[in-house]
């Protein structure tokens, strides 16, 4: 714990993901010692940022009202500062989001389409709703929308989701990452939370070591790598738990408030 509290030193900024350590993605909880925990940093001049699978339209209010400094979102596709000002913007081109539309009709499955303000899905089911809605709500039905907007990610929805494969045609460019049972981000291959995030130190002219992060998916694994200090919360994917440098209880429970004072960056 020693060593942690000495890397802990150095962290300038920390970034977030949302579902399941901001909030609990189910229940949409989200625990008051969140905003105290955001509010300490601010007085510490430790810099904040969320960093998130979502897209920008999808940070919700109550995170928003974090007021945090920066947005890494789409999986690091799109990022913004707080005063709206676009550092990062890596949207695919309209022939390609045409191939893959094509490619997942062909195993019969629907689709998401991640804007960087909207977002659209090609067909609402019952299973999409189970999926999705406790993320966005309920989506427009718009299998259109790529036609009329820069499209940043799209996202799988079936109910064989486990057994779709990418054809070995888009393996140089995009790559699955499965969130649910039901879906999964399809990926620029180069894309990811960690290149967001990397935007934006570049920008502030920090280095990893001032970066800290906390997460718990498999979207999280490259900023975990990344990160001079990352922090897993106790129900992460068992790949996020062995790369943590620290485990955290969960979001129900104050983790993050937790870690934060554990490692002593606030008091």
């Amino acid at each position: 714990m020693e060593n942690l509290r000495e890397k802990a030193k150095n962290i300038k900024i920390i970034f977030f993901d949302i579902d399941d350590t901001l909030r609990a993605k189910d229940t949409a909880f989200m625990p008051e010692s969140v905003a105290m925990a955001f509010e300490k940093l601010r007085q510490n001049g430790i810099l904040t940022g969320i960093a998130t699978g979502r897209n920008l339209y999808g940070v919700i209010p109550e995170v928003r009202a974090l007021k945090p400094d920066f947005y890494v979102t789409a999986n690091g596709a799109y990022v913004e500062d707080k005063n709206e000002n676009i550092i990062y913007d890596q949207h695919y081109n309209t022939d390609f989001v045409e191939k893959q539309i094509e490619w997942l009709k062909s195993v019969n499955s629907d689709y998401v389409f991640y804007g960087n303000h909207a977002v659209a899905i090609s067909k609402w089911t019952d299973l999409a709703q189970s999926a999705l809605e406790p993320v966005y709500g309920e989506i427009p039905e718009d299998p259109d929308f790529y036609k009329k907007n820069s499209v940043y990610q799209l996202v799988s929805i079936s109910d064989h989701d486990d057994q779709i494969k990418l054809p070995e045609k888009f393996a140089d460019e995009v790559r699955m990452v499965r969130w649910h049972p039901n879906s999964s981000d399809i990926l620029p291959r180069i894309g990811s939370k960690a290149i967001g995030v990397e935007k934006v130190l570049e920008s502030l002219g920090l280095m990893a070591e001032n970066l800290m992060n906390f997460g718990d998916e498999l979207n999280d694994r490259e900023l975990f790598d990344f990160s001079g200090l990352s922090v897993a919360m106790k129900v992460s994917h068992p790949e996020i738990l062995e790369k943590a440098d620290y485990v955290t209880d969960t979001v129900e429970n104050d983790g993050i408030y937790k870690a934060l004072i554990e490692l002593g960056i606030i008091e």
